[in-house]
């Protein structure tokens, strides 16, 4: 009969690879990421020693020596256990190695800042994705803690995971930022307990970001103007790209910056106001064709390739007849003739932009509508405000 050697079955079976590092201290300093990951610890410092015994993680520094007088005469004082929470491989067990000085007597604890904060038991891998996932499950807080539970294992209460998010502290860093000159302006709009609250976000068009931000219970003129004020402090003030509330004109104007209107939001106002007067007053077709004809001039001017042109535009528009009908008469004198420069400002600056749009997607990202009403706290809306920033800066910001 015929031997025939059949190898096992090595799911279950299969030796654990192990590596210098898990045995010898000193070879730490030559662990790589992978090694790292491996052990549960992607951020764990060279200087601390991480094995297993008898399935439990055992740590311990590579080096001790006393922080009060800084003999390396110490012994081992016992050890504490601690049960953290480690990213790839769940809820552990871990027994953290103590020592004690020969020549203060002082009691040395081994540092484990590298790998969770303070007393804790939530590891900081764990909060750093955590803080990823919420970037871009837009504010779920069950929807990361069933992630973690299905691709990690680790099972930690919603209330938790909104803790660690009310505690991150990444804040916008611009103080040693150049701006460009260039910005748009605008607010959002998010409900604190049922009540709306306004984040004043001002973006730089070169930097690709907001670079400042302020939570104001309203829009007023004289918010609009502090925040801008404070904001472009000792910084190029070249121009301000705003949509056409009247709160933001006036207090740009008296900052004494040059405006620029969205071109988007321009048309839109000219668009409605056509709109509600023609269905107001059930215009005739002739009287419908007349609106037609100088809307498309009100257009031309904004759309031209050249200042000149759209002056030549304008000047026919000083002499229109009384019988033009007076919506068209109410958008010459109220807009087109008295705020032409933020109309055309960006005909005479090539990097004035048009719209508004770059920081309205900026917020349609970050604060999502269905998001907008969850907010207990100014500090969890700029905390969560702050978070999600974090992760716009490292896909669009230039800097």
């Amino acid at each position: 009969m015929t031997k025939t050697n059949i190898k096992a079955s090595n799911s279950n079976m299969s030796d654990k690879l192990y590596k210098l590092s898990d045995f010898i201290p000193e070879f730490s300093q030559f662990r790589t990421n992978e090694d790292k990951t491996r052990i549960g610890c992607p951020s764990i410092d060279n200087s601390l020693f991480v094995s297993t015994r008898k399935g439990e993680k055992y740590f311990k520094p590579v080096n001790v020596v006393c922080p009060e007088c800084y003999s390396r005469d110490v012994v081992k004082n016992g050890t504490y256990s601690r049960k953290l929470i480690f990213l790839t491989i769940g809820e552990q067990n871990c027994i953290v190695q103590k020592y004690k000085c020969n020549k203060c007597g002082h009691v040395i604890y081994t540092d484990l800042s590298s790998i969770v904060n303070g007393n804790a038991n939530i590891t900081i891998p764990v909060i750093e994705h955590i803080e990823y996932l919420y970037s871009y499950f837009n504010g779920s807080l069950h929807k990361i803690r069933k992630s973690l539970k299905k691709e990690h294992n680790i099972e930690i209460s919603h209330q938790s995971i909104e803790n660690i998010i009310l505690k991150s502290e990444y804040e916008i860093e611009h103080r040693n930022w150049t701006f460009s000159g260039y910005y748009l302006f605008d607010a959002l709009w998010v409900k604190k307990n049922g009540k709306w609250k306004y984040i004043l976000a001002l973006f730089d068009l070169e930097l690709n970001t907001i670079v400042a931000k302020e939570l104001v219970d309203s829009e007023t003129v004289e918010n609009v103007y502090d925040f801008l004020n404070q904001s472009l402090r000792n910084q190029k003030k070249n121009c301000i790209i705003t949509d056409l509330k009247s709160e933001y004109r006036v207090a740009i104007d008296k900052l004494q910056i040059k405006q620029q209107f969205c071109t988007f939001h321009t048309k839109q106002l000219i668009n409605r106001e056509i709109r509600d007067y023609i269905d107001k007053n059930n215009a005739s077709e002739e009287e419908i064709e007349i609106i037609h004809d100088y809307k498309s001039l009100f257009f031309d001017i904004i759309d031209v390739d050249s200042i000149n042109e759209a002056k030549k535009i304008r000047d026919k528009l000083f002499y229109i007849n009384s019988n033009v009908p007076s919506v068209i008469r109410k958008l010459v004198s109220k807009l087109i003739i008295p705020e032409f420069k933020k109309l055309t400002n960006h005909l005479t600056d090539s990097k004035i932009a048009i719209t508004s749009n770059k920081i309205e997607n900026c917020f349609l990202k970050n604060f999502p509508k269905h998001i907008k009403k969850l907010f207990k706290t100014d500090k969890g809306i700029l905390k969560r405000f702050n978070l999600k920033l974090k992760y716009w800066d490292e896909d669009n910001a230039i800097y």
